[in-house]
């Protein structure tokens, strides 16, 4: 979750809050405890409201709750009067002073919930905003990506206030945008001369007038076996924002230059592939598309894939493999890397023939979902067609290319439809992603496969690649970030519903 400033809480008028003391400036989330150590169920920078319950007779021992909380990275206490105690108690005022504690008043009249719901309602706001600031860069980096690798990082480098650079292993600096003095390319170089195989990494560096610079690196390779790596440097932190705006560069400049001779077709087949779901084509524009498309169909017809790939990268290099068998075999492919998906599913066009799955995506076929919908007419690809394959990629076990039949619940990608389980997915698991975003957590991938494998610990654990206890423990977490109880068959059903139709 957003950060947000104690300032800005106590300017909420219509709570009354008074503060005592004044320690950290910022908090990142709110609870209620009546525990005497809470520190098990808090997290770093938390605000805790309590009313004294288990100190009634023994306030003396506020001088070790004081020190637990501050021991666990709480950043604040939030005490209520008018019930336990008539006003904070001293002992509280001289615990939280010595542990630096900001410490501040409740009255009996504000609920603990009205401070609880306005500060989750402010940082939903703001992770709404820069969830929409996000999406916005990485639309104006696609509309770069179209003039070439040069202009893609100097959009990057604009966008994050960054230093980016792009090298090989055998010592070429293929392309750099400095930034105030800041360069990547010394970055970019040590990542592509490695030898380990780890494809993305963080570092800092400390220069000599002591500035720390922050760095990001993505390794990726080249068809002619290159290994090839993109950093990113800068003297701030990288935000989780941030850092998934790197991931969707990285994705961008792996598709140009996985290839710099079809670069021109990959970026054509994507922005073709992207304007018939959008819906956006002018009448004067259908000659073009038309061409388009017609460098990939036959008499018309196409066999579209929605590809949904366990991991961002893992989903880039099977990407890759495809432009490569396209290659090999003579064979025309468009491919849409997905907005709102992390980058974890493409929409892809091929020519109507039957091509293997192993064919396509080599060794990453196990880490993929794939809906296929064979010999669909170009002009009918829409958007709505493409949530209903997403709801059926997402039902299938990984590893897994499936027909997508008519058969199938096409209802869920109906725009009315699709509208009101966003209403009620934002209410109940639209949570989770906020919380993954801000804490590097898989909570939501954890629930859909949670669901999908029929709430068999072992069998999510497997799909997941982590122990089963590690399933269950995030389980609880869900259960109890969302307030729902996924031992109700009927509430499993619903929740599977929301994760297949998001």
């Amino acid at each position: 979750m957003s950060e947000l400033r104690f300032q800005w809480l106590f300017n909420q008028r219509k709570l009354n809050l008074r503060p005592i003391l004044e320690g950290a400036h910022e908090f990142t989330t709110i609870q209620a405890s009546e525990l005497r150590d809470p520190s098990e169920f808090t997290t770093r920078g938390a605000v805790i409201l309590t009313l004294g319950l288990a100190f009634e007779h023994s306030p003396e021992d506020f001088a070790a709750y004081a020190r637990t909380l501050a021991a666990a990275g709480v950043h604040a206490i939030g005490f209520g009067t008018g019930l336990t105690f008539a006003e904070v108690p001293q002992a509280l005022v001289d615990a939280a002073s010595r542990h630096h504690l900001t410490l501040f008043e409740v009255p009996r009249a504000t609920p603990f919930i009205s401070i609880i719901n306005t500060v989750t309602t402010e940082q939903t706001r703001i992770e709404n905003n820069l969830q929409f600031a996000l999406h916005r860069q990485q639309e104006r980096l696609n509309q770069a990506a179209s003039d070439g690798i040069e202009v893609l990082l100097e959009r990057a480098s604009k966008e994050l206030g960054a230093a980016v650079a792009i090298a090989n292993d055998s010592g070429a600096v293929i392309a750099r945008h400095d930034f105030r003095g800041i360069n990547a390319a010394d970055f970019a170089l040590a990542a592509a001369s490695q030898s380990s195989g780890r494809t993305s990494g963080a570092r800092s560096n400390t220069t000599r007038d002591g500035t720390t610079i922050a760095a990001i690196t993505n390794v990726f390779n080249s068809p002619g076996r290159n290994r090839l790596a993109l950093a990113v440097s800068r003297e701030e932190k990288f935000d989780s924002y941030a850092r998934a705006l790197i991931r969707h560069l990285a994705g961008l400049a792996e598709l140009l230059l996985q290839n710099r001779d079809s670069s021109a077709r990959v970026i054509l087949g994507a922005l073709a592939l992207a304007t018939q779901v959008s819906g956006t084509a002018t009448t004067l524009a259908t000659p073009a598309m038309e061409a388009a498309f017609n460098s990939v169909a036959s008499h018309g017809k196409v066999d579209v894939y929605l590809i949904q790939a366990d991991s961002p990268a893992r989903l880039s290099r099977a990407l890759g493999l495809v432009h490569h068998a396209a290659n090999d075999g003579g064979f025309a492919c468009f491919v849409l890397p997905l907005e709102g998906a992390a980058s974890e599913s493409a929409l892809m066009a091929l020519p109507p023939e039957p091509i293997a799955m192993q064919t396509l995506f080599g060794r990453y076929a196990k880490h993929l979902r794939v809906s296929l919908l064979r010999g669909v007419e170009w002009g009918d690809i829409s958007g709505d067609r493409v949530k209903t394959l997403t709801a059926h990629a997402r039902s299938l076990p990984l590893g897994t290319l499936a027909e997508f039949s008519s058969d199938a619940p096409a209802w869920l990608g109906e725009s009315a439809v699709h509208a009101a389980l966003g209403k009620r997915r934002e209410a109940t698991i639209g949570r989770l992603s906020l919380y993954d975003a801000a804490h590097n957590t898989e909570l939501l991938r954890t629930l859909r496969a949670y669901l999908l494998a029929d709430s068999q610990l072992a069998a999510a654990a497997t799909e997941l690649s982590v122990h089963r206890h590690t399933v269950r423990a995030r389980i609880e977490k869900i259960q109890s970030l969302c307030g729902f109880d996924l031992s109700n068959p009927v509430t499993r059903a619903e929740v599977l519903l929301l994760c297949l139709s998001d």
